[in-house]
């Protein structure tokens, strides 16, 4: 089950011709109860790797403890299955920590364990701690002057003991952008912000006197303690409360504090550093050192939560097995994406290993329990009906099915607000609803500026889109530059705004080779360019957007280019900006001959951009996105790379 990690099962199997050794098979099994004994005996004998089991293990603690499958509709349901079996054997005497729920992934563990919240079920498990409302809102409080454009504030100013309404954080946000003042320092100025409500007002005064005294300086360890032990009332609901949601919320704020206590103890302080470590630990996918519960909690009387690798060597009274459904359990091969060196090439994952390791790690789940094993699916568990796992196939005889109803869980809905209409959108807004509503509302809808522009990644770009765009006004103007003036002015931008960043030698690198190669395509050019902003009218409302380059040869034909300095990929052409391109470029060079191409200047390549494939669908994705902003709707889109990126990630959900 280990093959991920490079262990290879030949060297067991090589053991008894490499030091004359013999195998023993283990006949009696001390661990469990028969039920759950003939249930992992049964799925044993058809895995490939279990020709070699006996055919009977003898269960030595004879007939006790119980196997069984349910059948829930939603992870809601087979969650709330969950909850009444903890709670029935949870009566019939097995604590709670002596129940565990066990899992391919951590993210069906996710899936499960927050339903299992809400439910009121005792959980040694925190899921994606970055993510936990209540971490959120130290995250934003942490953002306050440490992240630019003050969003912390929108969430943090309306916490239950401050409650500023929302246009009167919007309104002091706005305020303090004008007159260029750090936000902290700002709060102490309330008084002098015109048009907030007396609520705003007194709310907003109340947290200046909880932050009096912080600054960007201020390390995240410093500013959190004082603030919730010293000033605030944040933590007191949540011990009044001592319930199980209120005790994992409590143990979260304490998992914070230690990473907090971690990164102040190699050193840092910076609270900017410390948020940019959380988002490339969340956007990595390497988090799952936070899930598990602190070891000064694991006293705590409440279901343990692991995946089935964490649960090698371990045993439990009851064992509940969630998602045992196709691309869950078994898990989907994924390839391999790092191939090993010719020389361990036997290392490698085929596809008969990675069947091979689900089945191991299947037996191992099973075989977990000492008395009660309850497995579980959902039918749905996104938008596609999930089927039972084939490995169910095995265990039919001996585990009894039934089906659990569907539960509603209520969750928290954003108050739709919808914004005054407009004639007039521009595609760069609609593009951000396209990918995330939610984010739209707070950039566009609000005006919140976040700190978007300051990635090495997105700097690196905006340089070599800035020279690009300095080129053709020289060549337009009649001043062609060659390559050593748009290098030198390239230069000039780096100094400026460049990334400063431990691969800014490659950046620089990379920056340098598109812009010759843009020096070089528009030296060669004849014609005129079309500088100008385009527009569409679509349903009665007016979509702009600005071509990258539009260049009309000396004969009258129209070459339009998309600069794609990122790396090429397959889906370019089904962008729906190149239906809206091909629109106005009909109305507004009607009787020309016009052609569409992405240029990459990373490589030189140039993609002709071919027929339409459903223009009507992709100019349909506009008027819906603005039918739907009018109407305000602005639903978050959850994507677990894109997300830690957004400037709004710590205030999301608000």
């Amino acid at each position: 089950m280990y093959r991920f990690r490079g262990a290879e099962p030949s060297n067991v199997e090589r053991f008894e011709a490499e030091f004359g050794g013999r195998s023993l098979a283990l006949a009696n099994n001390y661990r469990s109860g028969a039920p759950v004994v003939r249930a992992f005996q049964a799925f044993a004998r058809g895995m490939s790797t279990g020709s070699r089991a006996p055919s009977d293990w003898l269960p030595e603690r004879g007939e006790l403890g119980s196997v069984s499958l349910t059948v829930a509709p939603s992870v809601a349901g087979e969650a709330a299955a969950i909850r009444d079996r903890v709670l029935e054997l949870s009566r019939q005497g097995i604590a709670l920590s002596d129940q565990v729920v066990l899992a391919r992934s951590h993210l069906t563990l996710a899936r499960v364990t927050s339903v299992l919240e809400q439910l009121g079920v005792p959980l040694l498990y925190l899921g994606d701690l970055f993510e936990r409302d209540e971490i959120r809102d130290l995250l934003s409080l942490l953002s306050v002057d440490a992240e630019r454009g003050g969003l912390g504030l929108l969430r943090v100013g309306q916490l239950p003991e401050y409650a500023a309404p929302e246009p009167d954080i919007l309104k002091f946000i706005g305020w303090c952008t004008s007159n260029e003042t750090e936000y902290i320092a700002s709060l102490q100025r309330v008084a002098e912000v015109e048009g907030l409500s007396e609520a705003g007002r007194e709310g907003l005064e109340r947290l200046g006197c909880h932050l009096a005294g912080f600054t960007v300086g201020t390390s995240p360890w410093t500013m959190l303690t004082i603030w919730l032990f010293e000033r605030s009332d944040y933590l007191r609901p949540f011990v009044e409360a001592n319930d199980a949601k209120s005790r994992q919320k409590l143990i979260a704020v304490y998992q914070l504090l230690k990473v907090c206590g971690e990164f102040v103890a190699i050193g840092e302080t910076n609270r900017r550093k410390f948020l940019d470590r959380v988002r490339r630990i969340e956007a990595l996918n390497e988090d799952t050192a936070y899930r598990a519960v602190s070891s000064e909690a694991t006293d705590l009387d409440a279901v343990r939560v692991m995946t089935i690798h964490g649960s090698k060597g371990l045993e439990f009274k009851a064992v509940h097995l969630p998602a045992i459904a196709t691309r869950y359990m078994p898990s989907t091969p994924k390839g391999n994406r790092c191939p090993p060196p010719e020389s361990l090439a036997h290392l490698g994952i085929e596809s008969e290993d990675h069947e091979a390791e689900e089945e191991c790690l299947f037996f191992v789940a099973l075989s977990r329990a000492r008395d009660h094993l309850s497995l579980s699916r959902a039918e749905r568990y996104t938008t596609q009906t999930a089927s039972p796992s084939r490995y169910l196939n095995t265990l039919s005889r001996f585990v009894p099915q039934q089906s659990s109803p569907d539960v509603s869980i209520e969750t928290a809905h954003l108050e739709d607000r919808p914004p005054s209409p407009r004639k007039a959108y521009q595609e760069r807004e609609l593009a951000i609803f396209d990918r995330c509503a939610l984010r739209y509302r707070y950039e566009i809808v609000h005006g919140l500026a976040g700190a978007r522009d300051s990635t090495a990644y997105v700097r690196f770009h905006g340089c070599v889109h800035q020279t690009i765009d300095w080129l053709e006004q020289q060549c337009a103007a009649g001043t062609p530059a060659d390559e050593a003036a748009a290098l030198a002015h390239l230069a000039a931008l780096w100094a400026e705004t460049g990334p400063r960043h431990g691969f800014e030698r490659y950046y620089r690198q990379s920056a340098e080779q598109m812009v010759r190669t843009m020096a070089r395509v528009i030296a060669g050019e004849t014609g005129e360019y079309d500088l100008a902003e385009w527009s569409v009218e679509l349903d009665g409302k007016v979509i702009t957007f600005t071509p990258d380059r539009v260049v009309i040869a000396p004969g009258g034909d129209v070459r339009i280019q998309r600069i794609r300095t990122g790396r090429k990929i397959k889906s370019e052409a089904d962008s729906p900006i190149y239906a809206l391109i091909r629109r106005s470029a009909a109305a507004r060079y009607a009787g020309r001959r016009v052609s569409m191409e992405t240029f990459y200047p990373a490589t030189g390549e140039c993609v002709p951009v071919g027929a339409p494939k459903n223009d009507a669908k992709a100019l349909k994705s506009y008027t819906d996105a603005i039918r739907d902003i009018e109407l305000g709707r602005f639903p978050p889109t959850t994507d677990t790379r894109y997300c830690p990126t957004c400037p709004c990630y710590f205030i999301c959900g608000i």
